[in-house]
């Protein structure tokens, strides 16, 4: 069997890490929704507590109500990520959990809009105005591993050594 030589394997690596990353997000997403969906808990208290609601809209509540463009932008921005991903050629172990948390986050309020037209947001903290849930967390975890990964990894912002005409030091 050709396809199970180790070269086949290297070079699909990174997209089996992305796919594990992006099911086990999915995975923990979903079963805490389910588990908290209608139930207020107070894990700690006064700090963290578990809120159930049903939220309409993206981030703070903008576009409420608007679940149909939100499907879609999510659809596009998921294609986007995965064109992306696709033609990167850079990856590192890093950057491939990156793509996974965006992925699954992404992934896992969209199937909350497409099946009940709403995302179900749980986790409240006191310190913040807002509630969110995993998908949120994993999401926003992913775009600042993303940041770090273009700023300090990837070389895309880097800057380029001079190449001479520039002043050396020497007198």
């Amino acid at each position: 069997m050709k396809f199970l030589n180790k070269p086949f394997f290297y070079k699909i690596r990174y997209g089996i890490i992305t796919t594990l990353v992006v099911v086990v997000c999915l995975f923990w997403d979903l079963f805490t929704k389910i588990i908290t969906d209608g139930f207020d808990i107070i894990v700690i208290d006064g700090f963290l507590w578990f809120s159930s609601i049903h939220n309409t809209g993206a981030a703070y509540g903008i576009l409420s109500g608007q679940t149909t463009l939100l499907i879609v932008l999510s659809c596009v921005m998921i294609v986007l990520i995965l064109l992306y991903n696709y033609f990167h050629k850079n990856k590192s172990i890093f950057y491939t959990i990156t793509m996974g948390l965006i992925l699954g986050g992404a992934i896992g309020n969209l199937i909350d809009r497409i099946f009940l037209g709403y995302v179900r947001d749980f986790i409240k903290f006191s310190f913040f105005s807002f509630t969110f849930n995993l998908a949120d967390a994993f999401l926003t975890v992913g775009v600042v591993m993303f940041v770090i990964y273009l700023l300090f990894f990837d070389g895309l912002f880097k800057s380029k050594k001079r190449r001479g005409g520039g002043y050396d030091g020497r007198s």
